[in-house]
């Protein structure tokens, strides 16, 4: 394996010079580094993918041992976002709805409301709104569901309702009144996942 990549035409190193430069300057470092801190990738180096005989000897003589390299370049091709692939996956933010990509939203979607499709057209446009839905839906929502607390906060923070028009109160036996326009396309949405099992929910004008 080593002897196939001995002729190497030497630009290759001013391409591997220009990803290292690239690594350093989007991640500040030669491994992926979240937040100035190790993580257990750390330990997962180009090195350790290969034995040791073949990394002493890269670092002695580097011209004659070129695969070490190679696979840091593509390394730093697949990890590129500028000139590579953009395989890099912020994992400090995955799990953070306020920070992760629009693209993700819909796994944060699913993790809450499984029984959902939040792609399809009726719930769709809600999808941008779960940030909001995800900062103390623990807490205001899920800790407490069925309530006409809970119940409200779901309709301000997820479908976007103003507060000062959106109340939710409990009628006689068996009712929940909720005075704020719903529009009716998500009125399915809540009647299987938000609003209790067997209650008749009244809707009334604000």
């Amino acid at each position: 394996m080593i002897l196939l990549f001995n002729k190497i035409p030497i630009s290759l190193k001013k391409k591997i010079s220009i990803m290292l430069d690239t690594v350093y300057q989007a991640l500040g470092s030669e491994f992926f580094n979240v937040s100035g801190s190790r993580w257990l990738g750390d330990n997962l180096t180009t090195e350790s993918l290969f034995p040791k005989w073949i990394t002493k000897k890269s670092k002695e003589n580097p011209s004659d041992v070129l695969i070490v390299e190679i696979i840091k370049s593509y390394q730093r091709w697949l990890f590129s976002v500028e000139r590579g692939y953009g395989a890099a996956v912020p994992w400090e933010t995955i799990r953070v709805a306020q920070k992760i990509p629009d693209k993700l939203l819909l796994g944060f979607a699913d993790l809450y409301f499984p029984s959902q499709d939040f792609s399809s057209e009726d719930l769709n446009d809600l999808l941008p709104n779960i940030r909001k839905f995800s900062i103390h839906c623990q807490e205001n929502y899920f800790h407490k569901k069925g309530t006409p607390d809970a119940i409200k906060y779901l309709l301000v923070t997820l479908l976007n309702l103003p507060t000062d028009q959106c109340d939710v109160v409990t009628g006689s036996p068996g009712f929940i009144i909720v005075r704020a326009n719903v529009p009716e396309k998500y009125k399915n949405f809540l009647n299987k996942c938000v609003y209790p099992a067997g209650m008749t929910i009244l809707y009334e004008t604000p």
